[in-house]
């Protein structure tokens, strides 16, 4: 059997993977409302300013500055009020020196005027308003372009959308957005234990429902990608060959999960091999996670994760979904940790990187349920996952470690 290789940490085994996963070239034109999740194909360059003009910022008076400086003694401070500016209703005319224009939040500036004073700080007379003293020039205006300028860059090649993004897009008219095409990615569960969820007959005591394969078929769905859901493989060498040459030729990856240990049954690696297929490495060292491959069948990409639902999910959010995004064009961004203090203290073997189930306390790490590879309980009540480094002694209470938050616990 060709050597590949195995026991790598998981930053080798990014880099092994970028080094074999180059960006596809496809994309398309969606229109914004779809937008959402989906990877930019191509920088979005402004074509307007945002605002278009200059506007005021504040409910006020718009003024000339100027006028404030008059050489007649006093300077002049009360002026006649004219017009009733509305945003989207530009002032008509032309805006004489020597006069206040009351103006609203957002309504575009008469030419001329170029400072706004707040209605709270100015008294009415009448028809006169009188300004503050102390009014800097240009105050409570907003300038054409001050968020945005014509001609730049505001968003780049590679973005993940959201709705900030889809929000700024809007912003400068742009009612479509080229995008990478989806991946297809299928999804598979190996094991002759398992069940479909919702089946009754012939559920024998020792199987399960299969959990792994709705975890992952949603954790796709909710990066943007196309999930073609093949099901249960059984144990069985022929059976998963077929499987996997007929999701090659339908995807552009496939994540299956069980068989991928060095068991008797476990064949996801010879299946890789028997279609022709290449092993890019076998095994990380990291905890939960060991048993997983990475390979090809042409040019699709496999991922054969664990079969321990905490640990596939583990390897899909820090190996799998970060290969996917390079896959797509989508920018190289590792997962935030931040050091926090340990609430806990555990003994640590070094030589493996260990991710556990945690959850944030007064600003300090708690663990979260039972460590066991296979208890999703421990994954819904966490806020994220505590890195224990591979060269980290034994963990003590208010030891700094690394914490990644989930992503559905941030802002």
């Amino acid at each position: 059997m060709t050597q590949f290789p195995q026991d790598i940490s998981l930053n080798t085994a990014l880099s092994l993977l970028k080094d074999v996963t180059p960006a596809r070239n496809r994309s398309e034109d969606i229109a914004l409302e779809h937008a959402l999740g989906r990877v930019l194909a191509e920088d979005v360059i402004a074509a307007i300013n945002v605002p278009q003009q200059d506007t005021a910022a504040v409910d006020g008076y718009g003024f000339y500055h100027d006028d404030l400086k008059s050489t007649s003694a006093p300077p002049i401070m009360d002026m006649p009020i004219i017009g009733n500016i509305k945003a989207g209703h530009p002032f008509e005319g032309i805006a004489a020196r020597g006069n206040a224009y009351r103006i609203f939040t957002g309504a575009p500036m008469p030419d001329g005027p170029d400072t706004v004073a707040m209605q709270e700080d100015c008294t009415l007379n009448g028809n006169n308003v009188r300004l503050p003293t102390g009014l800097s020039l240009g105050v409570n205006l907003r300038k054409a372009g001050e968020n945005v300028a014509a001609g730049t860059v505001v968003l780049t090649k590679g973005t993940r959308l959201g709705a900030a993004e889809i929000g700024l897009a809007a912003a400068i008219g742009r009612a479509e957005l080229r995008v990478a095409c989806r991946l297809t990615v299928a999804i598979i569960s190996i094991g002759d234990e398992l069940a479909e969820v919702g089946a009754t007959a012939g559920l024998n005591t020792g199987m399960i429902y299969d959990s792994n394969r709705p975890m992952l078929c949603h954790l796709m769905r909710a990066d943007g990608h196309h999930v073609l859901d093949l099901g249960i493989i059984p144990d069985d060498l022929d059976a998963l060959v077929a499987a996997y040459g007929r999701a090659a030729k339908d995807a552009d990856v496939i994540i299956s999960s069980g068989g991928s240990s060095e068991g008797d049954e476990d064949h996801a690696k010879s299946s890789i091999l028997n279609n022709n297929g290449v092993i890019d490495f076998w095994r990380l060292a990291i905890k939960p996670g060991r048993p997983i491959a990475a390979g090809r069948i042409g040019e699709t990409h496999i991922y054969c994760v664990p079969g321990n639902p905490v640990a596939a999910f583990v390897c899909t959010r820090l190996l799998v979904a970060p290969m996917l995004m390079r896959q797509l064009g989508g920018h190289d961004t590792p997962p935030i940790c931040i050091n926090l203090p340990s609430g806990f203290s555990r003994s640590h073997r070094k030589g493996r990187t260990e991710y556990l189930r945690a959850r944030l306390e007064h600003g300090m790490i708690m663990l979260s349920g039972r460590s066991g590879a296979g208890v999703l309980s421990s994954l819904t009540a966490a806020d994220g996952l505590v890195e224990i480094p591979a060269e980290h002694d034994d963990i003590r209470t208010g030891d700094l470690l690394p914490f990644i938050l989930f992503r559905e616990h941030g802002l």
